[in-house]
C-alpha cells in the first residue's frame, strides 16, 4: 500500500528516519561513554523500544506502571520508572513486576522507599532505587540542600544491594542552541554543588541518571553523568526542531491529514484537530501554532477544534485542495502519539509495517 492510500488522520512513521534517529544517538552515547536508557513513553510501541535495545541501549525508561506493564510483557528486562508511584495497588504491581524483570524507581521519599523494599523483601524480590533531585525543572526531587543528605542516606540504607544511586531531569534546559549555554552551566554548578554533598555524606552513587533530547547532544558536558533518558529524539517534533536539535528531515513521525473544508475564505480545515495532534502549545521558537504543514510551511495551523485543524491560507502560495492530503509534524510527539491506537512504518513509498502503540493510555 502507498501511504497516500491510508485513511485519515493517521501516524506514518519514516522508518529510514527513525532508525538513523535511534542509530545517531546510539553511537554518540558510545563515543562518550553514556548509557541510554530510551523513554518509551515518547513511542509506547514494544517493537521501537526493541529496536533502541538492538542499538546498545542499556534498558528502557517508562513514566508509569502500566507502560512497565506492557513492556515487560513483550519481553523488556530492565526497566527504569521514573514517576512518583504511591500507594499500595501501586506497590503491590510493582513488586509483581519485579518478579520477572530487573525494575528500577525514582523517588524522592524515604517513606515510599520504605513502602516498597519492605513489600519487596516480603516477596523475595528486589526493587533497585534511584534518588531524585530537583535542579531546576521545580517539578519533583529533594532539595540541594545539606538536609536531603540524611533521606538519601535511609533510602540507600533501605534500598542495600538495590541502590543504584540518584537522577536528575533537566527538563528546563530548552530555548535554542544559544539559550541553552547558560541553564548548562547553571546546572553543572547544581551538580557539582551535588556531588559535593553525596560525597561528604559518604553516598556513593554508581549511577547518575539524567539528560532530555533539547540537550541530548550535549550530554557529556554535564557534570557527573553516566546515563541519559531522552525520548522525543527517536520521532523528534517542532517543540526539538524549533529548539534547534534537529531539523525537520528528522522528524520521523508526521500526521497524515486530509483537507475537509475550504469553503470559508482564507482557511482550509483538516481532518486533525486536538484529538489527533493534541492541543499542547508550542514550548520552543515563536510558541505560535499547532504543527507544521510540510508541504506548505506558509501556512500555520492558527487553531484547533476538537476535530478540526484551522489553517490560515491567506499567505498561501497555492492553497491546498479540497480532498488534498497533507502531513503535518505535531508541536509535542509524545501526547500526539498516546491519542492514537496505530502508528504506520513507511518505507520510501510503502506501508511495510502497521504497529499498535500498545502503551496507550496506560496512564495508571
Amino acid at each position: 500500500m502507498h501511504p497516500a492510500e491510508l485513511d485519515t488522520p493517521s501516524l506514518v512513521v519514516d522508518l529510514e528516519v527513525m532508525e538513523r534517529n535511534i542509530r545517531r544517538l546510539a553511537d554518540y552515547c558510545a563515543v562518550h561513554g553514556l548509557q541510554l536508557r530510551p523513554h518509551a513513553k515518547t513511542h509506547k510501541v514494544p517493537e521501537i523500544a526493541r529496536m533502541q535495545m538492538a542499538q546498545g541501549a542499556a534498558g528502557i525508561t517508562v513514566a508509569k506502571i502500566g507502560e512497565a506493564e506492557v513492556m515487560a510483557d513483550a519481553g523488556m528486562r530492565d526497566i527504569l520508572i521514573v514517576y512518583p508511584l504511591y500507594g499500595q495497588a501501586k506497590w503491590d504491581r510493582l513488586v509483581r513486576l519485579a518478579g520477572r524483570a530487573r525494575v528500577a524507581v525514582a523517588m524522592d521519599s524515604a517513606g515510599i522507599a520504605r513502602e516498597i523494599t519492605e513489600r519487596a523483601r516480603q516477596a523475595g524480590v528486589r526493587v533497585d532505587i534511584l534518588a531524585e533531585f530537583d535542579t531546576g525543572f521545580h517539578r519533583c526531587g529533594l532539595p540541594l540542600e545539606p538536609e536531603s543528605m540524611e533521606t538519601v542516606q535511609r533510602m540507600r540504607d533501605l534500598a542495600g544491594a538495590g541502590w543504584r544511586g540518584i537522577l536528575v531531569y533537566p527538563g528546563h534546559i530548552m530555548g535554542n542552541s544559544a539559550s541553552r549555554e547558560p541553564l548548562i552551566a547553571e546546572q553543572n554548578s547544581r551538580m557539582a554543588r551535588l556531588l559535593g554533598m553525596l560525597d561528604a555524606a559518604g553516598v556513593a552513587c554508581p549511577v547518575v541518571s539524567g539528560g532530555n533530547t533539547p540537550a541530548a547532544y550535549a550530554s557529556h558536558r554535564f557534570q557527573g553523568i553516566t546515563e541519559i533518558r531522552p525520548g522525543t529524539y527517536v520521532f523528534n517534533d517542532k517543540d526539538t526542531v524549533c529548539a534547534e536539535s534537529a531539523v525537520y528531515e528528522d522528524c520521523a513521525l508526521t500526521v497524515l491529514t486530509s483537507v475537509v473544508s475550504v469553503s470559508v475564505r482564507g482557511k482550509a480545515m483538516v481532518d486533525a484537530g486536538s484529538k489527533t495532534l493534541s492541543a499542547d502549545s508550542l514550548l520552543s521558537g515563536d510558541g505560535r501554532g499547532f504543527g507544521q504543514v510540510l508541504s506548505h510551511p506558509e501556512i500555520p495551523i492558527e487553531d484547533l477544534s476538537e476535530e478540526h485543524g484551522h489553517l490560515d491560507v491567506t499567505r498561501a502560495s497555492r492553497a491546498p485542495k479540497l480532498g488534498e492530503k497533507l502531513r503535518i509534524v505535531p508541536n509535542h510527539v509524545c501526547t500526539c502519539v498516546n491519542l492514537h491506537d496505530t502508528i504506520y512504518g513507511v518505507r520510501g513509498d510503502e506501508v511495510v509495517c502497521e504497529w499498535k502503540v500498545a502503551a496507550r493510555g496506560r496512564v495508571r
